[in-house]
């Protein structure tokens, strides 16, 4: 492994020689935030000048330049000396934020005392084939991702700081994305979103979320594209293992409509049989975007729809074989899963004045879909299948029937998220609420009956055996407060959140029981407080405080599609999060550093419930404790060359000292990025994951190995044609990315396998 990166160093280092051109002066403007091209920049020096072009580039031939001047409306003027292969990085001149684009969940460099990094439209498309939006997030501080099919299509999750995504805010232009009723997110919903995606930051701990789902490990919160400098309409087909197939057109309208009007379109298809057998994945999306620019108010308009149709089976690889290459990927046909979901939303900003600015999120949720599994030897009783009433009870139980069973889920959720923000030069205050409204309608049904006189009496019909409704009533109410001092060094952040939550759950009844009918308030006041503090220019630490809570998931309260489930009292999840951390920028990059500790009290874990094929067991852990030290750098090398390092090592403990599961000790990742000429670029990507236990009992027979991984890429650029090829897992590692355990005859471990190397060619065309 060092004698391959040792190469790479090299390779790169002499191409930035060889392509060396006799010049006094060139390089890249960037923004300092987020390292996105930075064009239109002043660049003069005594003589003269000129401006970066469209990707931030500038070149002088003049030989008696001493230093060069960059200025630019919203940025910090900055001088430096003039060399070769600049790069140059300009902050924004107000930190305190832009009133047009500030948000109630986003964070600000400097000025918000959280952990955060972000991913830029570049960088996403360099990383990123058809997997989904998790195996492109795994390359940041302290998130961990997997997915059920190996390859990361289909099913897939991420984790942050050793919290699952139940417990991680997500946003997708300011939508809340977490399902209401059990606080997931099914990233399946949103097949080649990344191909809409300009921005996304990673915060890491409570955060800046003000509304949404409580963030306790982190958020993760998107931003789509609508407007584009010019006209592009583009076709795209990619291709890889195991007959992964990718399918995009894209248009986006540039000033086609006008300066002041945008519009964009993007229709996809993904499939793939996934590395394991038996967990194919079929995707289609489209994505819709208008937005309207007036000298007040701005308006953009979405629409985001999601199709999925998903082959599952959780059951896991045992310990003896998951070393095989061959037995590692068996499956078998279990559940289809097949989803429907439409986003739809309205995000408004007008300033008022000067010091006046209102912004308003709304939004439309809604989706429908099952998932089905062919069950054998049920029986009657559960299902209330004796129709007629000739049976007694115990008569209904001994008689049992194979039976196809779907569970359906017919659901929507809408709100709006209004904030008024004033903010001066040292002062700015945003005060909002949100209020969202829930409804879940669940049902199940059965066919395709074994037994003679049901098949008879049904035919080919479906017959629903169950069926209750979720409703769930959320405001929340928020106060943010940054001070600034003119001309002192510190940055006081104060935020307040308050939120009501109203729940019912409306049972019938399901196979012979009759059914509850449940509800539950929950209040909960969260106050953070942070600092931030500017020791030098390029030097600043940070340090917070916050409090966190979130409602019980419905199924840990009650397993409502299953008869025999009782309620039972869950208690919501609280924790403290006590962050500290430094920031330091330099001429061509950056590092920071940080180090945590959340505080947490009832958190609910889960197992994989062998019972019920792909569903979870709930339970309880009175206290826990998630410690860890984070950190990131970037360096620009040359004009050509970046590199990339970030890590996380975590201790996730029990109150008793043992490990949490399923959560990787440590993680490392370093990315090596290098722009061979005007048409080439070439991608490598190293990452170490720390070993983990499987269940809470820390068993050495239930333990995943540390692991390393290496992905490399390639993208050609052919006037209109563009060429990518990626090949992940260069060393053909056999690795394995989430286990569980159970006792019978013994303890038996089983695990969910990685993929071994694979490829992905893409080729693109713009008209």
């Amino acid at each position: 492994m060092k004698k391959l990166i040792f190469c790479i160093t090299l390779y790169l280092s002499i191409n930035s020689i060889l392509f060396a051109q006799n010049f006094s002066a060139n390089g890249t403007v960037l923004n300092g935030l987020t390292e996105n091209p930075l064009p239109n920049v002043n660049i003069t020096y005594k003589k003269g000048g000129t401006i970066s072009d469209d990707n931030g580039k500038f070149i002088f031939d003049d030989k008696k330049i001493d230093s060069l001047t960059f200025s630019h409306i919203g940025y910090t003027s900055v001088t430096l000396p003039a060399m070769k292969n600049m790069v140059v990085l300009m902050l924004p001149s107000a930190l305190i934020g832009d009133p047009v684009e500030i948000s109630a969940y986003k964070a600000i460099s400097g000025v918000s005392p959280v952990s955060f990094s972000s991913l830029t439209k570049d960088e996403i498309e360099l990383k990123y084939t058809a997997q989904d939006i998790p195996m492109v997030l795994a390359s940041e501080p302290g998130v961990w991702a997997y997915s059920e099919s190996g390859n990361g299509t289909g099913y897939s999750y991420a984790t942050i700081r050793g919290f699952d995504q139940s417990r991680i805010a997500v946003m997708i232009d300011g939508v809340p994305l977490n399902d209401n009723e059990s606080h997931q997110v099914y990233w399946v919903d949103h097949g080649d979103l990344l191909s809409d995606v300009e921005d996304i930051q990673i915060q890491r701990g409570i955060g800046t979320n003000l509304y949404g789902s409580s963030s306790f490990g982190g958020s993760i919160n998107a931003t789509t594209q609508i407007r584009s400098v010019s006209r592009k309409i583009q076709v795209m087909h990619g291709r890889g293992n195991w007959n992964t197939k990718q399918y995009r057109f894209k248009y986006l309208s540039g000033k086609d409509f006008g300066e002041k009007t945008s519009f964009a379109f993007r229709s996809s298809a993904i499939d793939s049989d996934g590395y394991r057998k038996e967990h194919g994945s079929m995707q289609r999306s489209a994505f819709i975007g208008f937005e309207h620019r007036g000298d007040i108010v701005k308006n953009q308009l979405r629409a985001i729809i999601g199709y999925e149709n998903t082959q599952l089976t959780w059951d896991g690889i045992s310990k003896e074989d998951i070393e095989d290459n061959e037995k590692r990927r068996m499956g078998y046909k279990a559940y289809t899963d097949d989803f429907l979901q439409q986003i739809y939303s309205l995000n408004s900003t007008m300033t008022l004045n000067n010091n006046l600015s209102f912004r308003n999120v709304s939004y439309f949720v809604m989706g429908k879909g099952y998932y089905e599994v062919f069950k054998q030897d049920q029986d009657f009783y559960s299902y209330n299948l004796d129709i007629n009433n000739v049976f007694t009870d115990a008569e209904e139980q001994a008689q049992s029937t194979d039976l196809l069973r779907r569970k359906w889920i017919d659901n929507n959720y809408y709100g709006i998220v209004p904030m008024l923000t004033y903010m001066n030069n040292s002062f700015r205050a945003d005060f909002g609420g949100e209020f969202r409204k829930y409804t879940g309608d669940h049902y199940g049904e059965a066919t395709n009956f074994s037994d003679p006189n049901l098949s008879s009496m049904f035919n080919d019909s479906w017959y629903r055996y169950y069926r209750y409704l979720g409703k769930k009533q959320i405001f929340t109410g928020f106060l943010r407060l940054l001070w600034s001092p003119v001309e002192q060094p510190f940055t006081v952040a104060i935020e307040l959140q308050n939120q009501d939550i109203d729940w019912d759950l409306n049972q019938d009844k399901i196979g012979h029981a009759f059914g509850h009918q449940l509800s539950a308030p929950w209040n909960f006041f969260n106050p953070r407080l942070g600092l931030s503090w500017d020791l030098t220019d390029s030097l600043s630490w940070f340090a917070s405080i916050g409090k966190a809570q979130k409602e019980p998931a419905d199924n840990q309260i009650i397993t409502a599609d299953d008869m025999f489930s009782q309620p039972i009292m869950a208690a919501s999840e609280v924790i403290t999060n006590l962050e500290l951390g430094m920031n330091f920028s330099f001429l061509n990059g950056f590092a920071k550093i940080n180090g945590y500790r959340i505080l947490y009290l009832n958190e609910q874990l889960k197992n994989i419930n062998l019972q019920q094929e792909g569903e979870y067991s709930y339970y309880a852990a009175d206290s826990t404790t998630h410690t860890g030290f984070e950190y990131e750098s970037f360096l620009h090398l040359n004009n050509k060359t970046t590199l990339g390092v970030n890590g996380a090592i975590q201790m996730n403990v029990f109150n008793n000292g043992k490990f949490l599961p399923n959560t990787p000790s440590s993680l490392f990742n370093l990315t090596l990025q290098h722009e061979v000429n005007d048409k080439l670029k070439i991608y490598s990507h190293l990452r170490r994951v720390g070993g983990m236990y499987i269940d809470n009992s820390n068993e050495e027979e239930g333990y995943i190995n540390s692991f390393n991984l290496l992905d490399v890429a390639a993208h050609l650029s052919l006037d209109r044609i563009n060429l990518s090829l990626q090949i992940k897992n260069v060393l053909n590692k056999l690795y394995s990315t989430y286990g569980y355990s159970y006792e019978y005859n013994g303890y038996n471990a089983f695990y969910w396998p990685g993929a071994t190397r694979n490829l992905f060619l893409r080729i693109s065309y713009d008209f």
